[in-house]
């Protein structure tokens, strides 16, 4: 855990350590129901414990982590309710976030997207699995930056902060694979500037990785 991280450098000190842990914890760095260990952060990120106190403070306030035993604080494990609940909300906000990215189109936005896709399917095939992660978050805020606003993405990045330590799990069931078919779709669609099927082809691939999940986490629990 934590290999290979930079010292954090003094300027903005506090901003940087909550952005690297919101990276660490997009790519799967911290396990459902782990505590994050404060003193290993701060030495791999070269800081004292209280500037990553206060990363992890902002990140209970905003739901991202919890209390997960006694006073630790780490990712929290999603019941059945919540992992739907967040499923519901990203299913409205993401697919309007690529409504408004298709109204807003351009050729750079173009070229950008197809090269994400490319790279998606790429890192599926080799089966590196960090960098279809890392790839796939920047697919998908890609598109979400589309949208023009920055109040969207602010609230579609949060969700991700919270379901981004469950993607891990999908790679069992070569969901990733199924994804890249859904991810191929948005794009076609985004060329033809065909709005609906592009929300719908995302809304198909959030659906399809949430089913997979219940299945994973709740389906096995009562067999």
């Amino acid at each position: 855990m934590f290999e290979n991280q930079q010292p954090i450098q003094k300027d903005k000190l506090h901003d940087q350590v909550y952005d690297r842990l919101c990276t660490l914890l997009r790519e799967g760095e911290f396990t459902p129901g782990q505590a994050v260990p404060v003193s290993k952060v701060a030495k791999a990120f070269g800081v004292s414990a209280m500037p990553v106190r206060e990363a992890l403070t902002r990140l209970l306030a905003i739901g991202v982590l919890a209390n997960v035993s006694g006073r630790s604080v780490g990712v929290p494990v999603l019941g059945y309710d919540e992992l739907t609940d967040l499923r519901n909300v990203r299913l409205e906000i993401e697919s309007l976030a690529v409504r408004w990215a298709v109204k807003n189109c351009d050729k750079a936005f173009l070229a950008e997207i197809d090269d994400l896709l490319g790279r998606l399917e790429k890192t599926e095939q080799s089966g590196d699995i960090a960098a279809y992660i890392k790839t796939n978050y920047e697919f998908h805020l890609r598109l979400y930056q589309q949208s023009r606003s920055p109040v969207l993405t602010e609230v579609i990045d949060t969700l991700w902060l919270r379901v981004s330590p469950h993607l891990y799990q999908l790679e069992k069931e070569d969901q990733y694979k199924v994804s890249n078919i859904h991810h191929r779709k948005i794009v076609e669609s985004i060329h033809r500037g065909d709005a609906d099927a592009a929300s719908e082809a995302l809304i198909a691939d959030l659906s399809d990785a949430y089913e997979v999940l219940v299945r994973m986490l709740f389906q096995t629990e009562s067999t």
